[in-house]
């Protein structure tokens, strides 16, 4: 198992469908943004941040392989693969269920950020611990 990996299922909606048919790109974007959360959430607990530090997403490159259509589920994965002092990256994916093929790949790359000094700053203490610590 990958560093902190999550786990989730997505069934896209007729509103998530474009003039082509399928899933609009930005869809992968907001699936992308709810496993994001549900990583922080599931394996740290954001009330466990410091008071005015948030995960600050820099970047964000996603390689779109196949289609999907409406009606059709993938499951969206995503794991810590890398982190430093300040930085971060996150990695994902989306499989089409049931054959698991890869739908779409992407990665998030960010810093812990204090809002009150307004300026990136070291990975909150725990959360480094818990990183550290982890074995899967």
């Amino acid at each position: 198992m990958r560093l902190f990996e999550t786990t989730m299922l997505f069934e896209p909606r007729t509103y998530d469908i474009d003039f082509a048919g399928v899933v609009s790109n930005q869809v992968y974007i907001r699936w992308l943004e709810d496993l994001r959360f549900e990583v922080i959430r599931r394996h740290f607990g954001w009330e466990n941040f410091p008071r005015g530090v948030i995960p600050l997403l820099l970047r964000t490159e996603v390689d779109y392989l196949k289609a999907l259509k409406l009606l059709e589920r993938v499951e969206g994965r995503m794991w810590v693969s890398s982190f430093d002092n300040v930085r971060w990256t996150m990695e994902g994916e989306f499989l089409k269920l049931p054959s698991r093929e890869p739908v779409v790949r992407a990665r998030h790359i960010g810093v812990f950020y204090n809002i009150e000094l307004s300026r990136p700053t070291k990975i909150p203490r725990d959360l480094r611990q818990a990183l550290v610590g982890w074995k899967g």
